[in-house]
């Protein structure tokens, strides 16, 4: 089974594969290209190249969470995706120091989810699919556990204020990881998905068509 970043009606429409090769994409071409990795590795005190390793990494990683052996089976949604995924990118990333930490906490939160109405949820099973890591692996070139690491919600999220409580600067960090991965992720969903448009995406796509990016013509019938 091939595995799947956005089900519709049973039916996956969007590839894992895809998702992430849309949305590198775009961060190499709109954001490191740009010398975003100069950015970044200022706010981490790191070298440029490294910060950018770690942002490609980083976007990789920030769905691997939808690859649950469960949630594919499903077919269905991936309730809680950001939270396995910052508990795999957590770990795959400690390699990088405090700059790990803070990129996997941009996957934490890159729908948004600080303030949550339910807690995750244990899953039964904590297998990812064998499909998707080895996927990952090959491109991000980095070895991802077969199972997620569980930590428990109210440790994660204590975590991460004591990382922000350590030095403001960190919550810099965070955002600095979190813009390209949200502008890629929505992008890459806008473009394989059939033209869906949410706000964001059309924020996204208003921004693409005035810096006249040429890559923007993946979208289905342009950027208007």
């Amino acid at each position: 089974m091939t595995p799947c970043a956005f089900f519709e009606e049973g039916n996956c429409i969007e590839s894992m594969e895809a998702h992430i090769k849309k949305g590198l994409e775009l961060i190499e071409k709109m954001y490191l290209k740009r010398n975003y990795g100069v950015l970044l590795g200022r706010i981490l005190g790191i070298e440029p190249e490294v910060a950018g390793d770690i942002l490609r990494k980083a976007y990789v990683l920030h769905d691997i969470g939808k690859c649950l052996e469960k949630l594919q089976k499903r077919g269905a949604s991936f309730g809680f995706h950001w939270f396995y995924s910052y508990l795999v990118a957590r770990n795959v990333l400690s390699k990088f120091g405090d700059s790990g930490k803070i990129a996997a906490v941009a996957i934490l939160l890159h729908h948004h989810d600080w303030v949550i109405s339910q807690t995750p949820k244990k899953p039964e099973n904590l297998r990812l699919c064998e499909k998707c890591i080895h996927l990952i692996e090959d491109i991000i070139g980095e070895k991802v556990s077969v199972s997620i690491p569980w930590d428990e919600p109210q440790s994660v999220y204590s975590e991460v204020e004591n990382l922000f409580r350590i030095n403001k600067k960190n919550i810099r960090g965070v955002y600095a990881f979190l813009l390209p991965i949200v502008v890629a992720d929505n992008y890459a969903a806008a473009i394989n998905r059939g033209g869906r448009r949410s706000a964001l995406v059309e924020e996204i796509l208003e921004v693409l068509r005035l810096r006249g990016w040429s890559l923007a013509c993946g979208f289905p019938g342009g950027v208007r």
